[in-house]
């Protein structure tokens, strides 16, 4: 007999719930048989039950099987390391978890002994995918976690320990180690911290120090920014190696110290390069805002539009204006991006603002001028302009297709297909359209140049075959 309509199946689905449904002999006997056919599965089944019965068994178990690992001496190639990355992670999850919520003073000791695996791991594995770094780093901020769960009875102890682990490492380990510790340190560990690392840096010469200050000389600066300390801050700046980059940094700080003046002095400093000018003239304008310099502010706003064509600072650039001065001024404004050094850009910006009746003047003014694989601006650009202006879209859309084709860029010929298929529904759209070579010509001419990527007609033949 057919079953009654009115029943529901099951979804299948794996939740609490339903595994709880299964019953404690039923879910037993799954995870029995998972863990005979999944090694790293079973360990971690012991553990469970390894927890249930005290954290002495527990921690007794981790720190079994993180000693086992360390003996190893066997190569892992790149495509074994996925399972070794997912041992260490439950190991590390286990001690934060299970083990933590018993005995803090254990998990701290056996997060320690997993992260003392780093420098072994590394050096007999290819960790190209990044996995077991990324393991081995989560590892060093959670044990400063741990610190911060623990009564730390001696900050001076700690500090020292920190300072140790952070010297040996080679791999970057411990790189988010002192922002977790910091609430274990408190102000007078960090205080112990920067005390004990330049007296050991004092310590040095030569190449001994040249190495101590790669590994170490970055904590100088992250203990000043975790005290609030801009003025520590600065006194790790070295005076003839001053660049944009560190001048931006600490004019950020001042600015947010609310040092405005002083920030001014920093991102008008003299240097030798400039990587980031855009950085520091966003600064810039942060700390004439600061100081409540509204011409400068203004002009700041203006300059960075001159330079970068930044739709939200003109947009604030206009709203400062006086009233019915604003009409004229964005008519100007977009006149300026028409003739902008670099057309893509100035593309880009139209689209964004919008206005299409200029991006699509420009685009026939200036097609030769925008880069055709700049695909994430004229894809966008020739949609956006699809419906107010298709001969603009469709010089778009023609110019994406030629850029892969005159490079032969063969992985790209899906996407050029789709773009000759948009081109070609905009077709019956442009008769008329002087600036607009009509379809049936273009593609001639393409088929005269191109006609041997066969890889890109067959593309094309399966969007209209």
């Amino acid at each position: 007999m057919a079953t009654s309509g009115s029943g529901k199946r099951g979804t299948g689905r794996v939740t609490l719930d339903a595994l709880q449904a299964l019953g404690p002999a039923r879910l037993a006997r799954l995870v029995l048989a998972q863990a005979e056919r999944d090694a790293i599965f079973a360990r971690a089944v012991r553990m469970e039950l390894a927890a249930k019965d005290d954290s002495g068994a527990l921690a007794h178990e981790i720190d079994k099987r993180l000693k086992t690992i360390r003996r190893s001496r066997g190569f892992v190639e790149w495509d074994k390391v996925g399972p070794l990355a997912r041992e260490l992670d439950q190991l590390r999850e286990t001690i934060l978890g299970p083990l933590a919520q018993t005995s803090l003073s254990q998990a701290v000791d056996c997060m320690k002994l997993l992260l003392s695996l780093a420098e072994p791991v590394f050096e007999r594995s290819d960790d190209s995918s990044g996995s077991l770094g990324t393991v081995f780093r989560q590892g060093g901020e959670d044990l400063g976690g741990l610190w911060a769960r623990a009564d730390v009875p001696d900050v001076e102890q700690l500090a020292g320990d920190i300072l140790t682990l952070i010297e040996g490492d080679g791999y970057g380990v411990f790189d988010d180690l002192p922002d977790a510790a910091s609430p274990a340190l408190g102000q007078t560990g960090r205080a112990a911290l920067r005390r004990m690392l330049l007296e050991r840096q004092a310590g040095l010469t030569g190449p001994e120090r040249r190495q101590f200050d790669y590994k170490v000389g970055w904590l100088l600066p992250k203990l000043a920014d975790l005290d609030g300390d801009v003025d520590a801050y600065i006194a790790t700046v070295d005076p003839d190696r001053r660049n944009t980059l560190v001048n931006a940094q600490v004019a950020a700080r001042l600015i947010a110290q609310g040092r405005a003046v002083e920030a001014l002095d920093w991102i008008d400093a003299p240097v030798e390069r400039s990587h980031n000018e855009r950085e520091l003239a966003d600064l810039k304008l942060r700390a004439f805002e600061a100081l409540g310099r509204r011409d400068d502010v203004q002009a700041q706003r203006k300059a960075i539009f001159d330079r970068w064509l930044d739709g939200q600072v003109l947009r604030d650039w206009l709203r400062a204006l006086p009233d019915f001065e604003d009409v004229a001024a964005e008519r100007q404004a977009l006149d300026q991006a028409m003739t902008y050094d670099r057309a893509t850009s100035a593309l880009e910006f139209l689209i964004a603002w919008p206005d299409l009746k200029r991006a699509g003047r420009l685009t026939r003014e200036r097609l030769e001028g925008l880069e055709a694989r700049a695909y994430d601006i004229l894809r966008p650009a020739a949609e956006a302009l699809s419906q107010a202006d298709p001969g603009g879209a469709t010089l778009l859309y023609r110019r994406l297709v030629t850029g892969v084709l005159d490079r032969a860029s063969s992985k790209y010929y899906p996407y050029a297909a789709r773009d000759f298929a948009a081109a070609t529904d905009l077709a019956d759209r442009i008769a008329g359209d002087v600036d607009v070579v009509p379809h049936d010509d273009w593609l001639a001419d393409l088929r005269k140049v191109h006609g041997r990527k066969i890889g890109f007609w067959n593309q094309v033949a399966g969007k209209f075959g």
